[in-house]
């Protein structure tokens, strides 16, 4: 064994190493971490696997400095709908939030119209696409629901967890006016009579984007819809998973868990927790979806 690679030898070097390892882990560090969490710049964690760029926020700043291993975002489902996209595509992410999702879309598909009702978070997106230089994100200051009207958009002491009711996902510290349009009519004035890849994410009201999506789905005009089922959310403001389905279901789509499993019976009643899609070709969705080191973050 070469004297290098001896016990001794290691143990030695290590014990000369150790004061500058504890310095900078009991000094230093805490030191820039207290910095960066009250610094005024703009700080992104970045995932290189999945090119995702995720802003932090100045309330997650000290969760990210003690390094409770958070992800950069949704990396379970992004993994396994990404062989679904092609560069041709048309994307609706409604429920934007801070714009990660809707960047890595960008990236992968022709257009991305993405929908954002609350200010800040439209901020931190406009931030985010001028950092990226992206530009095929088109943004909407508004939310989408069933029916063109102004709603309250209960505003949570989170940035995801903004509604237009007062889910049971996190405390409500505001409200605000917000407009809301509905899809058929935003595909209407825009001319567009197919959306390949609809991403909604607006904490208990996917029945009423769906609801507002009712001439698409029933000409089957949306290749894929990618939703999330949360009961307890669901119940707080007055919904079900039932009425998530049905347009769905009424128009010829099946669900499909992430697992590339199409729900019937009983898991059709009472779904777990968690993400899921719809399409008409759901056999063919379910083959390609890839697989995912990460199973739940």
């Amino acid at each position: 064994m070469p004297f290098k690679d001896s016990l001794p030898y290691r143990a030695v070097r290590y014990g000369f190493r150790l004061p500058s390892l504890l310095y900078t882990r009991f000094v230093t560090q805490p030191q820039v971490d207290r910095w960066l969490k009250g610094s005024e710049l703009d700080l992104y964690v970045h995932d290189p696997k999945r090119g995702l760029l995720r802003p932090i926020t100045r309330s997650e700043r000290l969760k990210w400095t003690m390094r409770e291993g958070l992800a950069c975002d949704a990396v379970h489902w992004l993994d396994r709908v990404e062989p679904l996209l092609s560069t041709n595509d048309v994307v609706f992410d409604v429920g934007a939030n801070i714009g990660t999702v809707a960047n890595w879309f960008s990236e992968r598909t022709a257009i991305v119209h993405a929908f954002e009702p609350h200010p800040d978070n439209i901020e931190i997106i406009t931030r985010q696409n001028k950092l990226r230089r992206t530009k095929n994100i088109i943004l909407y200051p508004y939310a989408l629901g069933k029916e063109e009207a102004t709603m309250q958009l209960y505003v949570k002491g989170f940035h995801g967890h903004h509604s237009l009711g007062d889910a049971a996902n996190s405390p409500t510290v505001n409200k605000m006016d917000v407009e809301v349009k509905t899809i058929d009519g935003f595909c209407g004035e825009q001319g567009l009579t197919r959306i390949d890849f609809l991403k909604i994410d607006v904490e208990g009201f996917e029945e009423d984007v769906l609801a507002g999506a009712a001439k698409m789905l029933d000409s089957q005009s949306i290749g894929v819809v990618l939703f999330e089922i949360r009961e307890v959310i669901l119940t707080s403001v007055g919904r079900s998973t039932a009425s998530v389905f049905a347009p769905l279901l009424d128009n010829g789509y099946s669900v499909i868990d992430l697992d590339g499993r199409i729900l019937s019976g009983e898991k059709l009643v009472k779904p777990v927790d968690g993400d899921y899609l719809a399409a008409v070709d759901a056999e063919d969705v379910a083959k390609r979806l890839a697989d995912s080191e990460l199973q739940f973050i």
